[in-house]
């Protein structure tokens, strides 16, 4: 085989990851009970999320919430808010972060918008900006390590075409958050090769 021909390999897919898969996943989290203090469990049970494309340009998503709550003051009263998320993404490093958010309360009544404001603001300060910080290289490499392994376990995709191939890198491009859904884009980069050991009759 011709040494200078480039047997490389690169890919750019768009993955969409349709909000409603995301909403189903919020609900079962916020849920949860951590075992620590100011869990979102300890204050209301959460009826129904939902997400939205945030139309200012300070943010980029809106997540809405649907909650009854469990405090002495609002006690079994559904509550509704929306949490304006921004968040930050380097290619370079594969870090995703929260960088920025706002709570509002959705009710007629300004002081219950207020004390349910300073609630959720505590509770995003301890429970979601501190710990938002995500590097996703190692779950990359992870991803990366499951695909070759498909790819050497399944290298006859037709009879009598065997494909060699590897991949050497996965990554994140950028994120792009869509009205109905988010657009993961990712960058595939590697080799491949086939061989023909049989002409199709």
């Amino acid at each position: 085989m011709n040494e200078d021909y480039q047997k490389g390999l690169i890919l750019n897919i768009p993955v969409k990851l349709p909000y409603a898969v995301l909403e189903k996943v919020i609900e079962e989290k916020l849920q949860e009970d951590d075992g620590e203090e100011n869990g979102m469990a300890e204050y209301a049970e959460v009826k129904f999320a939902w997400l939205e494309k945030n139309p200012e340009v300070d943010y980029d998503i809106t997540l809405g919430l649907r909650l009854k709550a469990k405090t002495f003051l609002f006690k079994n009263k559904e509550l509704e808010l929306k949490i304006h998320l921004k968040f930050n993404f380097d290619p370079v490093t594969n870090q995703f972060s929260l960088e920025d958010y706002e709570a509002v309360g959705e009710n007629q009544n300004r002081i219950m918008n207020k004390i349910v404001q300073v609630i959720l603001n505590k509770f995003l300060q301890k429970k979601v900006l501190q710990k938002s910080r995500q590097n996703l290289s190692e779950k990359l490499k992870q991803e990366l390590d499951k695909i070759n392994t498909k790819l050497r376990e399944n290298d006859q995709p037709a009879e009598g075409l065997l494909v060699d191939a590897q991949l050497d890198q996965l990554n994140i491009s950028h994120f792009e958050f869509a009205p109905q859904e988010v657009y993961i884009y990712l960058s595939l980069t590697g080799e491949a090769a086939m061989e023909v050991t049989k002409i199709p009759e």
